[in-house]
């Protein structure tokens, strides 16, 4: 059974679909089978893998609204490992429409649960609000990855996001977790960045991941490219940053394998 993670976080610039991108074509390279899903109605995530509208065949609007099934809109990229559900940048009406649709709290999980037998990682990368997609998600998904950028007003989205999550764990996924927060585009030499980490050391230890993400001119490059910046630019600090980023969550997951095994072996 592979493990479904949402990038959220309600705030917006923070690197969530940079996040998405890079992490999922990191474990792709790492021979893990993975699944993209673009839930932005921005579509940013899509367009990162140059998946612009006249490539797309179907997306998850489609699924959302029943025109087309989940295998009839994943599509293949140019890394075998990897393969995103897309999402068009939708006109006002189409956004409302699946706004509407999103209502229906278990429809994402019912409709990308049965793609984790297939996948060892599924990616949602969410919108910068909670109410609607970004609620689904978390209902669907068995952790959360949180992207920080240095500032008070990426703290207090932190605060709201955890305490959200409490809330979706109690009423609807008693499985959810942080999978942990992450300082994206840090500046170790500003005094902002260095507070930023100390307060989120100090108010949340258990959840701080080792990686960091360092503020690259890459990452606006290759997005301009629509290409990720670990493919753009391999030997970036940022890009090398993702590929830590990616062995640390699997170093970490099969830690936490191992501890649940180990535990079963005891009770037995």
């Amino acid at each position: 059974m592979g493990k479904i993670i949402a990038v959220a976080l309600p705030k917006g610039g923070v690197g969530k679909t940079t996040t998405a991108v890079n992490l999922s074509y990191a474990f792709a390279l790492k021979k893990k089978k993975t699944l993209l899903i673009d839930l932005d109605p921005a579509g940013s995530c899509s367009s990162s893998l140059n998946f612009v509208k006249e490539k797309i065949v179907g997306d998850i609007f489609d699924v959302f609204n029943y025109s087309k099934s989940v295998s009839q809109v994943i599509h293949k990229t140019e890394q075998e490992n990897l393969n995103v559900i897309p999402l068009k940048n939708l006109n006002y009406k189409d956004e409302v429409r699946l706004s509407k649709l999103a209502s229906n709290q278990s429809l994402l999980r019912n409709i990308i649960r049965p793609e984790a037998s297939v996948f060892d990682f599924i990616i949602i990368d969410c919108p910068p609000y909670l109410v609607g997609l970004t609620t689904d998600a978390l209902i669907a998904s068995d952790s959360v990855l949180i992207p920080v950028m240095s500032g008070r007003f990426s703290m207090d989205a932190v605060d709201k996001i955890l305490l959200h999550m409490d809330t979706i764990k109690k009423n609807y996924n008693q499985n959810l977790e942080p999978e942990g927060i992450l300082l994206t585009y840090y500046e170790s030499n500003t005094r902002v960045s260095f507070s930023t980490k100390k307060d989120l050391y100090a108010k949340y230890p258990n959840y701080m991941l080792k990686t960091v993400i360092p503020k690259n001119a890459v990452i606006a490059e290759a997005t301009y490219y629509n290409k990720p910046s670990i493919i753009y630019s391999p030997a970036a600090k940022s890009s090398i940053a993702y590929t830590q980023l990616a062995d640390e969550i699997l170093e970490r997951n099969a830690s936490n394998l191992y501890k649940v095994l180990t535990e079963i072996e005891v009770k037995n």
